[in-house]
């Protein structure tokens, strides 16, 4: 007869006092807060990820099924809304979300926990780090990684900091970025899961944008007709061989005198080195017909004034292309001057069937832009993050809006100083 072990089992837990344990540990409970869910407000541009439904879905039925783990508290923060204190969740979004559709739903949940961080590390540059860093176990991916970075450049972090703080290096920035300024269509193509970001990254650095999207599309084209739903290097034609593929395209001429163009336009292109003064100077003498004109200034620009609600009337509108099936332009920005050195937008839309707008106002605690280009900026940033929405997302309009988005981000700044560049810099 064969010999056999008896299975070992872990000896059972017997449970203990929890306050009698805290205390002996040295610990205490200031930290942890327990808050009506009612009470906890959400804005998406604190999250970096986009609100994913199927994702709340799935949070929701787990919670119904066994209720919500305390053990995973909501990161919050306390901002300034109209004279009131108020909680804003930043980190944790699906399980907020999943909570409140679980209690939609029948499920009672009369507080959830949460961990308030403290107000001298609150800033916007705080909140997109903390959302990159503690979604580690659902990594953004690098077309997510891009927009952040370029958001986070945007609000004065240098490459240096991000790479610290974000344990990446200054290739994967490099990376980041080639995606981030790809043509709108390979945007869509990586969003879809048509394409992997990596192989994206790797056709742009060899071929540039345009070349990089013509070589993709036909890509797809190639793998459906195989069966198959997603670009691999089997399905790209050979690299182009030899010196041909290092030659610079047309389109990459164009960025390049653009981007020369950027360098003479702006206002300290004074305190460049004499020598490179006069390269650029040298490059673009021959080419002057080909440039536009310098953008006015925004100090020349009247001071709006808000009506009796609040809400600037007077205000300068920069439209999208029109989107000619529709009629409509599927979406516009709204820019107030509303003191010296301070500039805000807002926006409204129309695509599809879906529809919206919001009001130029300043409120408490609403950030404030030092010139018209930066207001433009973060406008363009605002409506990258909306046009994540799947309804959006997926809409005949998007390549036309991400085109004319890219277009706005590589405006100009005649208004730019040596004052906020020194800022910026600290």
């Amino acid at each position: 007869m064969v010999k056999t072990r008896p299975l070992v089992l872990d000896a059972m837990i017997v449970t203990g006092n929890t306050k009698a344990a805290i205390k002996a540990a040295g610990g205490g409970s200031s930290d942890l807060w327990t808050v009506p869910p009612d009470q906890i407000h959400y804005d998406p541009r604190d999250n970096v990820r986009p609100l994913d439904p199927t994702r709340v879905r799935k949070v929701a039925d787990s919670i119904k099924a066994n209720g919500y783990d305390r053990k995973k508290p909501l990161g919050c923060f306390v901002r300034k809304v109209g004279g009131e204190d108020r909680i804003f969740v930043y980190e944790g979004q699906h399980r907020y979300h999943g909570a409140l559709l679980a209690i939609s739903e029948g499920t009672v949940i009369e507080r959830l926990p949460l961990v308030i961080d403290d107000a001298k590390s609150v800033t916007r540059s705080n909140l997109i780090y903390a959302g990159i860093i503690n979604n580690d176990g659902e990594k953004l991916t690098p077309l997510q990684l891009a927009e952040k970075i370029v958001e986070l450049q945007a609000l004065g972090e240098d490459n240096a900091t991000i790479c610290a703080r974000l344990t990446i290096t200054e290739q994967t920035i490099r990376d980041c970025l080639l995606l981030a300024n790809a043509p709108a269509a390979v945007h869509k193509l990586v969003r879809d899961n048509a394409v992997a970001s990596t192989l994206a990254i790797e056709e742009i650095r060899a071929h540039g944008g345009e070349k990089a999207l013509e070589r993709l599309q036909k890509g797809l084209v190639d793998a459906k007709a195989a069966g198959k739903t997603k670009v691999t290097k089997k399905h790209l034609g050979k690299p182009i061989a030899g010196i041909a593929q290092k030659k610079i395209t047309e389109v990459q001429a164009k960025q390049l005198l653009q981007a020369l163009q950027s360098v003479l336009h702006d206002p300290l292109s004074g305190k460049l080195s004499p020598g490179t003064i006069a390269g650029v100077h040298a490059a673009l003498t021959p080419l002057t017909d080909l440039l536009d004109a310098l953008p006015a200034k925004a100090k020349h620009r009247k001071i709006s004034t808000p009506n009796e609600h609040g809400v600037y009337t007077r205000h300068e509108t920069i439209k999208a292309p029109l989107f000619k099936r529709s009629g409509k332009y599927p979406y516009e920005i709204h820019l107030a001057h509303v003191a010296t050195g301070q500039w805000i937008f807002s926006t409204s839309y129309s695509i599809g069937n879906g529809s919206g707008s919001s009001p130029c106002v300043l409120r408490d605690g609403d950030p404030t832009y030092p010139t018209r280009a930066q207001a433009i900026r973060a406008a363009v940033m605002h409506i990258t993050r909306e046009m994540e929405d799947p309804r959006k997302r997926n809409a005949k309009e998007a390549p036309g809006i991400h085109s004319w988005l890219t277009r706005l981000w590589q405006t100009p700044d005649p208004d730019w100083t040596e004052e906020m560049a020194g800022e910026v810099a600290k």
